[in-house]
Parts: C-alpha cells; sequence; structure tokens
C-alpha cells in the first residue's frame, strides 16, 4: 500500500511540474504582450484529511500526498491599476488640451515674420509712410496692399481656429465609438469569465484582457469600477452606470442645443449627458468649448476694434480726388474682415486729408497712432498690447498643459514601472523557474524508477534467495 502511494504522490509531483513548466512556457510567450500579467504555479503540500485510516501505518505512520498544483495565478497589484488608471486619466486630458493648444498657435504663426503680429506691424508702418509722403501714390497703394495682407491674415486665423474646433468635435464624436466598443468588450469578457471560472478554471488571460480594457476606458474618460462575487466587473462612467455585468449602455452624439454646431456625448437609454472630469475627452471638450472660443471671441474683438476704430477717422479724411466718407474695413469681424473694395481699385482714395489738400495727412496720422493709443472696446489698452496678450496668454496656457502633460506622463511612467515590477514578466526569472521545474520534474520521475524497482524485487524476486 505504501509503495502505491509513492508512485501516487510521484505522479502528482510530475503533472504539478510539468504544469510549472508549461506557465514559464506561457508567461516566456507573452513577455511582451500588451497588459499580460505573469502566472504562477500555487504549488501546495497535500497534508493528511484525517477521514483515510487504511493507509495509516501503526508503526511507520502516514506519509503526506505530494504536492498540489490545482491553482494557476496571475500576479497582479490592484491599487497599483487603480493609481495607473487615474494618471492615464490626466496624463491625456492634458495631453489632448496641449496638442489643441499647440495647433491654435500656428494659426497666428508668431513670432515670424508671416505672423499676425508683423503683419500689424506692416499696417501700422505703412500709414506712417503715407504721413511722410502724403501726396504719392505709391505710397497709398502699398497701404492698400498691406492692410488687405493683415485682413487677410486674420480671416485666415479665424478660419484655421474653427477648423480646429471641428475637428475636436470630431474627435468627440468618434470618442462614442470607442467607448462603445471597449464597453461592449468588457461586457462580453465578464461573461466568458464568469463561465469559466463557475467551472472552476482560472481565467487569468481574460482577465488580464479586461483590465486593459479598463487601462484604455481612463484613458478616454473618468471611469470608476468594481468586481462583484461572479467575477463580472461593474464600470461607471462619470456617475453612470456603463457596464453592468453582461450589459452595458451605449453612448451616443447628438447635437448640442446650447452649444451651435457642436456635438455632446449622451447615454442612448436614458439621454443623460456623460461628465467626465479626465482623460482625453475632458481635454477635448475643455479645448472645444472654452480654449478656441476664447480666442475666436479675442480675435474678433481685436478685428471688430480695428474695423471700428480705423473706419470712424477714414470717413473723416479726404482722398487725392476728393472723396469722403468711406469706410476703410468691410465685414462683421475676423471672419469676414477685409480691405473696402473701392480703395483696392483706386487706392487714391485713400483719406489720409483732414482738409483734402493734397499735403495734408492728419488723419493718416491719427489712425497710425492708433496703433499704440488705449481703445475702450479693447479694455483701454492698444492694438499691440491687446494681441500681444492674446498670443502671450495662449503661450502660457500651451505652455502649463504641456507642463501638466509631462508631470503625468512622469508619474504613469514610475507607476507603469512599479506595476511592471509586479506583474510583468522577467525572462530571466521565467527561464530560473522553467530549469527548477525541469529538474523537480526529473527527480519526480526518479521516484517512479526507484518504486519501480523496489516493486519489481517485491514480487518477482522476494522469496528466492538461497534457492
Amino acid at each position: 500500500m505504501a509503495l502505491s502511494i509513492g508512485l501516487d504522490t510521484a505522479v502528482k509531483a510530475l503533472r504539478a511540474h510539468q504544469l510549472a513548466v508549461d506557465v514559464a512556457a506561457h508567461n516566456i510567450a507573452n513577455a511582451h504582450s500588451p497588459g499580460f500579467s505573469r502566472q504562477r504555479v500555487l504549488l501546495r503540500p497535500v497534508g493528511i484529511d484525517g477521514s483515510d485510516h487504511w493507509t495509516r501505518d501503526a508503526f511507520l505512520g502516514r506519509p503526506g500526498y505530494g504536492v498540489d498544483a490545482s491553482e494557476v495565478r496571475r500576479v497582479r497589484d490592484l491599487f497599483l491599476d487603480f493609481q495607473v488608471r487615474q494618471t492615464i486619466g490626466s496624463r491625456a486630458q492634458y495631453a489632448a488640451l496641449a496638442n489643441a493648444l499647440g495647433t491654435a498657435e500656428l494659426a497666428f504663426d508668431d513670432p515670424s515674420d508671416l505672423g499676425l503680429s508683423s503683419a500689424l506691424a506692416s499696417f501700422w508702418n505703412a500709414w506712417h509712410d503715407v504721413v511722410n509722403e502724403p501726396e504719392s501714390k505709391a505710397a497709398r497703394t502699398a497701404l492698400v496692399h498691406s492692410a488687405e495682407t493683415l485682413a487677410s491674415r486674420i480671416r485666415r486665423a479665424w478660419d484655421d481656429l474653427d477648423a480646429l474646433r471641428k475637428d475636436l468635435n470630431q474627435q468627440v464624436t468618434l470618442a462614442a465609438q470607442d467607448i462603445n466598443a471597449k464597453a461592449e468588450e468588457i461586457a462580453r469578457l465578464n461573461l466568458q469569465i464568469k463561465q469559466v471560472e463557475l467551472n472552476g478554471d482560472s481565467a487569468n488571460d481574460l482577465r488580464d484582457r479586461r483590465d486593459l480594457l479598463l487601462d484604455e476606458l481612463a484613458e478616454i474618460a473618468q471611469i470608476s469600477y468594481a468586481e462583484q462575487g461572479d467575477s463580472t466587473v461593474v464600470v461607471y462612467l462619470g456617475n453612470h452606470e456603463l457596464v453592468v455585468g453582461t450589459e452595458f449602455r451605449r453612448v451616443q452624439a447628438v447635437p448640442d442645443a446650447g452649444n451651435p454646431g457642436m456635438a455632446k456625448l449622451v447615454f442612448a437609454a436614458d439621454g443623460e449627458d456623460l461628465a467626465t472630469a479626465s482623460g482625453r475627452l475632458r481635454g477635448l471638450l475643455d479645448a472645444r468649448d472654452q480654449a478656441l472660443p476664447d480666442l475666436i471671441a479675442k480675435l474678433d474683438t481685436l478685428a471688430s476694434a480695428l474695423r471700428t476704430e480705423v473706419n470712424a477717422l477714414h470717413q473723416t479724411g479726404y482722398g487725392l480726388d476728393g472723396s469722403t466718407g468711406l469706410d476703410f474695413f468691410t465685414g462683421t469681424g475676423a471672419r469676414d474682415i477685409a480691405v473696402n473694395g473701392t480703395l483696392l481699385a483706386d487706392p487714391r482714395k485713400v483719406a489720409a486729408s483732414a482738409s483734402g489738400a493734397a499735403g495734408d495727412a492728419a488723419i493718416a496720422l491719427q489712425i497710425a497712432n492708433l496703433q499704440r493709443s488705449a481703445v475702450a472696446s479693447l479694455g483701454n489698452v492698444s492694438f499691440d498690447d491687446f494681441y500681444a496678450s492674446l498670443v502671450t496668454v495662449l503661450g502660457a496656457d500651451t505652455a502649463r498643459a504641456e507642463g501638466l502633460a509631462q508631470s503625468s506622463e512622469r508619474l504613469v511612467s514610475h507607476l507603469e514601472a512599479m506595476r511592471q515590477s509586479v506583474s510583468g514578466v522577467n525572462i530571466d526569472e521565467e527561464v530560473t523557474n522553467l530549469a527548477a521545474s525541469q529538474r523537480a520534474y526529473e527527480a519526480a520521475a526518479r521516484v517512479i524508477t526507484a518504486i519501480d524497482e523496489m516493486l519489481d524485487v517485491l514480487i518477482n524476486r522476494t522469496g528466492i534467495t538461497g534457492r
């Protein structure tokens, strides 16, 4: 009886260490698979259960029953997972905002010779040239072309900002598709994990996939989650249920009545707005609904003030041909500001004179002095100061968002390194485990060989000595 126990114990050891070899091979194969957590075989000695009296030897006692390796666990730190998902949401938020603001800076193209500040400076300098040469048609022609260049740069900046805002709106709309796809897969994985683990098997690889999807969801928007007793996970997006058991709540993009031309995300089932305090979606919304509208409004303010102030003076002046009462700029704001077509056709009609005399440049001088004069509609600052403030604030906001994105990136990298130290696969360690399991397997096989020899002596050789 004892030999059969030993044989059974050795067979268990063979199976256990074979499983350990298989797990090590699985770990090595997935060393670079995204989201994979290394797995370990839980080896435990099989003790005496106290119910079997047949295998007890009154003289020698009872042996143990070998090793149990029925459980394969994945190595995972749930607290680190929680921390990582919080920080990747912040990183994605500030990265999206910084990217949008950095693109907005390109609309102004400053500082450069082709930037809006350079066009403004050329416009004011052209008026000074008219002051210096009030009878020169060439100076007026240069002024008109400089003004048209300025107006064109303002219009292009407005178009670029508007196009950027529409692009951000498209990204917000596409975020709904990403959320739905990941939520649907999590719900499907909930079902698969539940079924597998109810059968007594481990669903480690399915759990890894579900955790990776939670990471990706946290990058899109703020989530919270909790695992239930049946191995499913409940996921909340903001304060609204997104995944419950094997079901998910679909998100859709609908027109935003309070934000014309833009879309908002709502839950299809009840129409409730999707609210998020972090994630890429938060950064997109902050850029689309706050930063860019503020920039566009400031650009409109600049264009409207330029048109109003220059026109008010220009209407009182006289051109070389005696014409008067003409607007210099047309349009209503940055979107459509342009030089009066009459002046483009005939630069002599530029009203530089206050008296009608050809050598009089009083009006041109007053317009040139607007460059550094306080303007009420600009908050009692000059055109130069208003525009300098616009680009300075934009640059500061961009730098702040980039700084926050970089600090979040460093924190994510640190936490990811910690998570990898716990869950990541170390090839050297796995090879060592593989070698140890191989040696243990060989030793168990040697035990079987020894027992086989003992049985051979017992069965075939006992009683024949001395015959």
